[in-house]
């Protein structure tokens, strides 16, 4: 009688290759994944900015009129001499939320109507 003697199939795969070939997979997933993340945080930095945008914008809308000038020169770090189209030039204080480094002669200007103060 013949003994036929099947040997198991040998692995040829080492369980430490597999590991490190799975953690290699997990690696560059993770990068792909971190890749994806990075671009929805920029995407949702420009979606807030255009929505604070519209929403500066809509309430300029909703406000009280107001009126147009053109900044002439700054006297001081507050104080501003702004020519109106309507004709007159004004010394005028401006709001705090606003750049005053962005105040240079020749920006145009919206006034409020009440007090000229530089709103925009």
């Amino acid at each position: 009688m013949v003994s036929a003697t099947t040997t198991p199939a040998v692995s040829t795969v080492n369980p430490r290759e597999k590991a490190l070939e799975d953690f290699r997979k997990k690696i560059m997933e993770h990068k792909e994944i971190e890749a994806r993340l990075k671009q929805l945080r920029e995407d949702l930095r420009t979606f807030t900015k255009d929505y604070d945008k519209s929403e500066n914008d809509l309430k300029a809308l909703q406000s009280v009129g107001q009126i147009v000038g053109e900044v002439l020169k700054q006297l001081t770090e507050d104080k501003f001499i702004v020519k109106a189209t309507n004709g007159p030039r004004y010394v005028v204080g401006c709001r705090r939320q606003l750049d005053k480094a962005k105040l240079r002669p020749g920006t145009r200007v919206a006034l409020d109507m009440t007090t000229l103060t530089v709103m925009r």
